[in-house]
């Protein structure tokens, strides 16, 4: 079996907050958010063998705790369900962070057993699809082939089925100034997370977007939210949800 690998990272903390974590990063997704900082994973495949990315998942060692799926989007590739079950064969947690475009394969890994925690990415409210199409990149890139209420259906299932199996979660969207995350925007979304994850203790958070790097060029010169103006929207979700934090490069990971 190939994977569609992109790189590893042998030692995270940033990835699964409290875990050191390998973090495996995938080639390939099918959105085109227009902020995407990793847009170089997005077009040329690199095929390797499955038993190669097996082995920089296991050099990692005892250093850690976790394997990390991201990319890109694991959950494009077959191979995440061998990847997984190989890591926890190792005695690992298994995190998956997923835009939550393959709810199919999401219930394959649960029914399985082979994830711990899923870290799904919520780019708007998902009631609204002609928002959500804009934020992944909809009508801008032809890779984009489903439409905007395809997409936010297939992530609304996705977290309807991670927040009624077994496994962790967390929820997060990333703001980019006057692109997404605007007060009113997270309330939406936070209230729609409210209203549809029966899991009260559900973690919210809303992450810093640095534009810097993105896909879209016209967003690269953008100044990113600052803490104070973070920590005021995450207070906006607080009036939806208990469990918020924020994220951002002044203090890290903040509890609102």
């Amino acid at each position: 079996m190939k994977v569609n690998y992109a790189n590893t990272l042998s030692l995270s903390t940033m990835d699964w907050t409290g875990k050191a974590a390998v973090t495996v990063f995938f080639r390939g997704c099918p959105l085109r958010c227009p902020y995407c900082q990793n847009h170089s994973y997005l077009e040329e495949p690199d095929l390797k063998e499955l038993g190669f990315v097996q082995e920089q998942i296991k050099k990692s060692g005892p250093f850690v705790s976790a394997a990390v799926f991201s990319g890109g989007e694991p959950l494009m590739q077959a191979a995440i369900v061998p990847l997984a079950r190989f890591a926890k064969e190792l005695g690992l947690f298994v995190g998956i962070h997923t835009n939550g475009y393959y709810p199919e394969r999401a219930a394959e890994l649960l029914e399985k057993g082979l994830v711990d925690k899923f870290f799904i990415d919520v780019k708007a409210p998902p009631n609204d699809p002609e928002l959500y199409g804009k934020v992944v990149g909809w009508g801008e890139y032809e890779a984009v082939r489903k439409s905007p209420a395809e997409i936010a259906t297939a992530v609304a299932k996705t977290i309807e089925l991670a927040a009624s199996g077994t496994s962790g979660l967390e929820l997060r969207t990333t703001l980019i100034r006057d692109f997404i995350g605007s007060k009113e925007e997270v309330a939406r979304i936070a209230a729609w997370i409210s209203e549809n994850v029966k899991n009260r203790e559900v973690s919210y958070v809303l992450q810093q977007g640095i534009s810097e790097h993105s896909m879209r060029e016209s967003l690269r010169e953008i100044q990113f939210l600052d803490r104070e103006e973070m920590l005021e929207l995450g207070k906006v979700a607080k009036q939806f949800l208990e469990n918020v934090r924020i994220r951002t490069t002044e203090e890290g990971e903040e509890e609102v």
